[in-house]
């Protein structure tokens, strides 16, 4: 086992730099450093009918919603599959719709982000031989949500919040818009734009 290193996709400047590792009991440990609570529950099972890989559904009694928990538990044990080598095999078998291009379950490398994604009442599925663990539910805000934002004062972590949702508008509607006009409405570009544009193509 390669222990506990600094996580190399989620980078935070301020916050614990603990990262998941590979082994199972290492990451339900590094969860059970920071919630102490004799509610949190650790259920194991096994998937993959060669594999036998060893997951772990890590959530608080009495704040997680238990019909969200039997349907996570209904659908672990839905699908029969030969091996469990990572997290993503089991993300793509229990998502609710494989067609669309968005993420729908949540993963990380920190135990601080799953900690208090366990605290909000989500549920998190830690799989052996891999550093990512699950969260679910998400829901959309989630995933414009960072590791920092716990470490900061309110105010100024929810303006940051507020700049990464009109951030991510802008760059899904301008280049459509932009599109638009200059193939479909060019008339509807001022003149001096247009001529800007065309002298910087040149």
């Amino acid at each position: 086992n390669r222990g506990v290193q600094e996580p190399d996709s989620e980078v935070v400047v301020r916050g614990p730099k603990e990262g998941f590792s590979e082994a199972l009991r290492m990451n339900t440990v590094l969860i059970r450093r920071r919630i102490r609570d004799t509610k949190l529950k650790v259920k194991q099972l096994q998937l993959g009918i060669r594999s036998r890989t060893d997951i772990a559904l890590m959530y608080i009694e009495d704040i997680v919603r238990e019909d969200i928990l039997k349907e996570v538990e209904d659908r672990l044990d839905q699908f029969k599959i030969d091996g469990i080598l990572d997290s993503g095999y089991i993300e793509q078998l229990i998502e609710d719709d494989w067609k669309t291009p968005f993420p729908q379950i949540q993963a990380t490398q920190r135990p601080d982000k799953a900690a208090s994604a366990i605290l909000e009442g989500k549920i998190a599925i830690v799989v052996d031989t891999t550093p990512f663990v699950l969260l679910v539910p998400s829901t959309l805000n989630s995933f414009f949500q960072s590791a920092e934002d716990y470490y900061q004062r309110w105010t100024i972590m929810s303006f940051t919040r507020m700049i990464r949702y009109i951030a991510a508008f802008f760059s899904a509607a301008v280049p459509g818009f932009y599109l638009a006009l200059t193939d479909y409405h060019p008339a509807m570009i001022p003149t001096r734009l247009t001529m800007a544009v065309a002298a910087s193509r040149e």
